[in-house]
């Protein structure tokens, strides 16, 4: 759907009032739909159009989860021909690739959704048909599936049915909130199970946010979390109570800094006791950004962008250098011709280049994955940049076992052909040739037809 925002955002004529895709509708979607006299309207029938254009979209995603199950049982059975074998995991996880690339959603994003598609399409078929009738919300539809599916499977049908008259008529914390207590007091026992699974899945991330930070979250069990807190405000409120002029939230988030690193800035006494240790990251600094002829920006490895002031700090911190020979008009390594290793030096530019897996919609920073050779080195494919690309273990064996294929007709670009015949162009995070951000304004490649994507 084309849509197109006044400043503002509320004008009438802010947006097309009926549905126009930015092509000709598939033959296997019909009929018509538009919002009309909205300018006329008064606030009753203000609410009752908002009310059906919610049930309107709880429909239309319940046929997304009827879609996407068909392409994962057409995705299924190629996998069982390729592979002489049935298998689902592999089935769901190159449905989920090619759900990912189609709609532009990360990959575990799209695990979900295939997942959550062939629950609903299968032993949950009752949830996807209240939600075909705009009864609630998909938010509920996937609530009743996390709440039903950690109960024994033989009382699956009947507290889905339970669930269902609890989900009309309340908003999606509510009814979470009363379908937990009503899981909690049938089955208690199952509580122990279900900390333990979720115990297994403890993990530490890092997500990107703008202007230079980013946001370090740790799925960890309770008690320890709230213990990590409290201790935290503890010390803060310690320093704070010491003349220190930090809010209490700088606080916490400096002390955390400091005790996982070992430095000193921002530390209390407790963290100078931690082992010194030294974390590597690579950050691409222009020669006159580092010494201060200019205010160029550097590139933080798997985040972007940072300012010449951060780039110049860090520097001042390193430990270690490498050094990077590059051609002075377009910054490329020069390529090692039929080496099968790919040089240390090559390699990093390669992971600055790339930033993540050049799958599309796969963001696996370069410190987990490999270097791939796009044209296989065994079928005379030669080590250089324009045949090499960072590419996660799980995207290395789609393209290994031929599900998924890749060519790169401009050095750095990736020109991606799915199980389904769809082929998706993937920009490297940077590229030195354009000195642009190549994602920005990433199209497909005409020359690739119709169907082609950008990734």
């Amino acid at each position: 759907m084309e849509r197109v925002l006044d400043p503002d955002g509320i004008s009438s004529g802010a947006c097309l009032e009926g549905f126009a895709p930015a092509g000709s509708l598939s033959r296997r979607l019909q009929g018509s739909l538009s919002v009309s006299g909205l300018d006329a309207m008064d606030a009753a029938e203000a609410a009752e159009v908002l009310e059906e254009l919610a049930r309107l979209t709880a429909w239309a995603q319940a046929q997304q989860a009827r879609v996407l199950h068909r392409m994962e049982q057409l995705i299924s059975r190629d996998v069982e021909k390729t592979l002489k074998k049935p298998d689902p995991a592999m089935a769901m996880s190159l449905t989920a690739a090619e759900a990912g690339a189609v709609l532009h959603l990360p990959h575990m994003t799209a695990m979900r959704l295939v997942s959550e598609s062939e629950a609903l399409c299968g032993r949950y078929s009752e949830t996807l048909a209240g939600l075909s009738r705009g009864s609630f919300s998909y938010r509920h539809a996937q609530a009743i599936i996390d709440q039903a599916d950690s109960v024994p499977e033989d009382k699956q049908q009947g507290f889905q049915s339970e669930l269902l008259q609890l989900a009309e008529g309340r908003t999606c914390a509510q009814f979470m909130r009363s379908a937990r207590r009503l899981r909690e007091r049938q089955w208690p026992e199952t509580m122990i199970e279900r900390h333990r699974a979720a115990l297994e899945r403890r993990r530490v991330g890092f997500d990107p946010l703008p202007d230079g930070m980013g946001q370090l979250t740790a799925f960890v069990a309770a008690e320890k979390g709230q213990a990590i807190i409290s201790r935290l405000t503890s010390v803060a409120r310690g320093q704070q109570d010491g003349g220190d002029p930090r809010t209490l939230d700088q606080l916490r988030a400096d002390i955390l800094a400091s005790l996982l690193l070992g430095s000193e800035a921002g530390s209390s006494p407790q963290s100078r006791d931690l082992p010194q240790t030294a974390a590597e990251i690579m950050v691409l600094i222009p020669a006159d950004t580092l010494f201060g002829a200019d205010d160029q920006p550097a590139e933080l490895n798997g985040y972007g962008p940072i300012s010449s002031e951060a780039a110049r700090r860090l520097a001042r911190q390193a430990l270690h250098w490498t050094g990077l020979v590059q051609d002075p008009g377009t910054g490329e390594i020069l390529a090692v011709g039929r080496r099968r290793k790919v040089p240390a030096g090559l390699k990093r530019w390669l992971q600055a280049r790339d930033g993540t897996c050049r799958f599309p919609g796969c963001s696996v920073g370069t410190p987990r994955t490999e270097i791939d050779h796009t044209v296989p080195w065994a079928e005379g494919g030669e080590t250089e940049h324009g045949n090499l690309a960072n590419l996660c273990r799980k995207h290395h064996k789609y393209k290994s076992l031929g599900f998924w294929s890749a060519k790169q007709p401009v050095p750095g670009v990736l020109e991606w052909q799915s199980s389904f015949g769809l082929t998706y162009r993937v920009n490297p995070v940077l590229n030195y040739s354009q000195r642009t951000e190549p994602d920005a304004a990433a199209e497909p490649d005409p020359a690739a037809g119709p169907r082609a994507r950008a990734g």
